[in-house]
């Protein structure tokens, strides 16, 4: 399996703007593209959501006032336990108690004054000691009453609030289509990738600014940076890859930017990156030894397009589906040993993750 480095780009764009957005719903592209698929039905299915909710949160009160009922009950009748038993140990202490002198008839008053109060106030102690649970059933109930009473209101401002939820969330899903097709399209790449040996090492979302900027000599201006969806590092050189998941329509759109232009362009700057001279300001990345002379380090130039792609053909790009991928990548015979590949991803990492501050 290939090894692989970094995020893809348009994921993070996904996330970060859901987030600033206020939608969490989504954990994936996965969730998205079931989201659309199932927006008509899930509207629909809102307001029978909600009633089901609603009876669902009745049914859950009533279940919970049952069980504080049974709860008052036992106590209610620990409690009557209690007092019985109480009431009984006075009365045999009271009959026990023999009269024959002041401080015994005393006493038998005293025993009597509380057999009298217990009684008195049997149910009143009884009541006292559940008046807990008793304030909590009564809660419930006014709850359980209000939601009855309220039934049509509250799931017609519950339905009206979810709607809207939903009409947002589609509205910015919409809105931000053709970033997840970028997203849907880079993760296709790199799944199809991931088919490769573990010789082959990816770094996704390759991104470096040169200052100062290098001459492009064919189109006679300034690169200062460049952005590539996926960077493929093998035996057999380097793989820039640009995905555009695009529609037919979008392949024949004149409005859209060429990507043969905008990967050739990122091509030159990483050819030139990577085969500069030894007194060049990017330092020579570590080759092994030839007694030729010194080893060029190919980059190969991909457009990879997730449906179709165009008839024509053009100079020094290659346009591939993604199922003409990994046929392409592996037919170019090994030119590198693996600690060379390891080289040049160590190299082209390190501009990766800081920027590049030299001098051509």
């Amino acid at each position: 399996m290939t090894i692989v480095q970094g995020k893809i780009e348009s994921l993070k764009k996904v996330k970060y703007i859901l987030e600033q957005r206020g939608i969490n719903r989504f954990k994936s592209i996965k969730d998205i593209n079931s989201f659309l698929a199932n927006y008509e039905y899930e509207k629909q299915q809102v307001k029978t959501q909600i009633e089901s909710d609603f009876s669902n949160e009745i049914e859950d009160l009533r279940e919970k006032k049952s069980k504080l009922e049974q709860n008052c009950d036992k106590l209610k009748t620990e409690k009557e336990n209690s007092l019985n038993t109480k009431i009984n140990k006075l009365r045999n202490k009271y009959d026990n108690l023999v009269s024959g002198n002041l401080i015994i008839t005393f006493q038998k008053e005293i025993l009597r004054l509380r057999i009298n109060y217990l009684i008195r106030n049997f149910n009143i102690i009884i009541l006292r000691h559940v008046s807990s649970e008793e304030r909590n059933i009564d809660k419930i109930n006014l709850k359980i009453n209000k939601l009855i009473m309220n039934r049509e209101s509250i799931i017609s401002e519950s339905y009206i609030k979810k709607g809207k939820e939903l009409i947002y969330a589609k509205n910015v899903v919409d809105e931000m289509y053709p970033i997840i097709a970028g997203a849907i399209g880079e993760s296709l790449v790199e799944k199809e990738l991931n088919k490769l040996s573990d010789k082959h090492i990816l770094i996704n979302d390759f991104s470096v600014k040169f200052n100062p900027p290098i001459y492009n000599k064919q189109e006679k201006d300034k690169i200062f940076s460049i952005q590539i969806d996926h960077l493929l590092i093998s035996n057999s050189g380097v793989f820039l890859l640009e995905t555009k998941n695009w529609s037919k329509k979008s392949i024949e759109n004149l409005d859209l930017r060429s990507p043969v232009a905008q990967i050739k362009r990122a091509g030159f700057a990483l050819f030139v990156v990577l085969n500069s001279n030894q007194n060049s300001a990017f330092k020579k990345v570590a080759l092994n030894y030839h007694h030729w002379g010194e080893k060029e380090i190919p980059v190969r130039k991909v457009i990879v397009m997730i449906h179709g792609k165009p008839r024509e053909k053009f100079k020094y790009v290659n346009i591939k589906r993604v199922d003409e991928l990994n046929k392409y990548i592996t037919g170019f015979d090994p030119i590198f040993g693996d600690d060379e590949v390891y080289s040049i991803f160590e190299y082209l990492n390190s501009l990766n993750i800081t920027t590049a501050n030299k001098r051509l």
